[in-house]
């Protein structure tokens, strides 16, 4: 029993990383008062050329550094077509979506003759870790040792970012773009600077989460599913339910996580079929931002009456 629960708690951080990562780039965006609709096919863009570029030279690092840098450049786009050319940002976003379903399957059939998904299996992969300290307790080794240094990375980047946004002159200034971007012109705030900053950061961290994903494994699946199996999509009702803040990122994003594993046990176990096991988080996500949603339409009736 005592295994099982371990098993189940390490399943839960494990598929927590590439949400979490992709939500805390959403909350960003979100605080300089965009919503980006495109975090699912930026984890694409990512998941694919980081597997591609780490299998062509044989290294990680470069692999994982051009995942990132596309998914920065995509960001910067993003933020340019919505405020030089002013095209309503949730266009751009469901067209990067479009773009990142349909360009990497192209590439993948142009560039390796494969249908669909590509296996790289002597590609170099995130590697797990033991953690010293850790590794000899029992039962708690088994849920918090032998992650991949991204998963560590992750939960660094919630406590860092908590950091930079409440604590740092940096994330005052984003907030008030994001609740004001008249009054924060006027306070002598670069509206536009801090609107990029928001995609490009979120743009780094939806390449994490995307790169985790395929680098983890040696493999990418391209399709209307894809790699990331919805996990942009999720993403935006974490944004929601987070309130810009970090830490309710990383335990809603956890919850979900917890739905997904218990999906696996329950088609392990059960026979439950894989479809119906597909849709748990997203029906968790989706009865969260409703009973959110709800409280928070009854709290603002109660303050005018």
């Amino acid at each position: 029993m005592n295994e099982f629960i371990s098993g189940f708690l390490y399943t839960i951080i494990a598929y927590g990383t590439p949400l979490i990562l992709c939500s805390l780039g959403g909350m960003m965006t979100g605080l300089s008062g965009r919503f980006n609709l495109g975090m699912e096919g930026m984890m694409l863009f990512a998941a694919f050329f980081s597997l591609y570029f780490a299998n062509l030279w044989g290294s990680l690092w470069l692999g994982l550094l051009m995942g990132v840098g596309i998914t920065v450049l995509i960001g910067l786009f993003m933020a340019f077509m919505s405020i030089r050319l002013g095209v309503d940002i949730y266009i751009v976003g469901m067209a990067i979506n479009i773009l990142g379903t349909g360009l990497t399957t192209f590439l993948i059939y142009v560039l390796t003759g494969s249908q669909g998904s590509i296996i790289y299996p002597t590609a170099p992969k995130l590697a797990k870790i033991a953690t010293p300290l850790i590794e000899n307790i029992p039962y708690l080794n088994q849920v918090l040792s032998n992650h991949t240094w991204l998963d560590y990375l992750t939960i660094v980047l919630v406590v860092l970012l908590y950091a930079v946004i409440f604590k740092t002159a940096f994330g005052r200034r984003l907030r008030a773009v994001g609740m004001s971007e008249w009054v924060a012109s006027a306070r002598g705030i670069s509206v536009d600077g801090m609107i990029y900053a928001s995609y490009a950061m979120c743009g780094a961290l939806c390449g994490l989460a995307g790169a985790s994903l395929s680098l983890s494994q040696g493999i990418f699946v391209g399709g209307f599913v894809g790699m990331t199996n919805g996990r942009g999509w999720l993403a935006m009702a974490v944004v929601i339910l987070a309130q810009s803040n970090p830490y309710t990122v990383l335990f809603s994003a956890w919850a979900l996580g917890a739905l997904s594993a218990a999906g696996d046990i329950l088609q392990a176990a059960v026979g439950f079929p894989a479809r119906l096991v597909q849709m748990l988080p997203f029906v968790g996500a989706l009865v969260a931002a409703s009973v959110y949603s709800y409280r928070r339409m009854k709290r603002s009736k109660q303050s005018f009456s």
